[in-house]
């Protein structure tokens, strides 16, 4: 899922990294504690990462910069969501879904936005 800028594609490293460990830390019945810190942790990398990303984008005079931006916020929104959301005394499943939903969004993103924004930045290198 490399979008051909090595910065860019190392912060989704680190983000799927954190997400694998909110996986474990599900699967293998952490506390709800440790499951929070861990959506926080990924919360916290996902806004240092849109801003670098955006950074990065302006610099290279990507031309939808204010609806990657838009939908950035509407992620992060997402995500304060669900650990708002996130009841301590909840069922696994509860749990699981959290972290599938958290997951999802993530990875949509690279998908769908990300990697489209790389064939953009191609088409219109300066």
């Amino acid at each position: 899922m490399s979008v051909g800028i090595p910065d860019l594609d190392n912060d989704h490293k680190h983000l799927f990294f954190l997400l694998n460990g909110l996986n474990r830390s599900i699967t293998e019945g952490k506390s709800p504690i440790d499951i929070k810190k861990w959506v926080q942790l990924i919360i916290d990398d996902a806004a240092l990462h849109f801003a670098h990303e955006e950074k990065v984008l302006i610099e290279r005079r990507y031309p939808d910069m204010d609806v990657h931006a838009g939908i950035h916020s509407k992620i992060l929104h997402s995500l304060q969501q669900i650990k708002a959301n996130f009841i301590p005394y909840d069922l696994d499943s509860g749990w699981i879904n959290a972290g599938l939903n958290i997951k999802k969004i993530l990875i949509e993103h690279v998908i769908n936005e990300d990697l489209g924004v790389k064939r953009e930045i191609s088409i219109h290198s300066y």
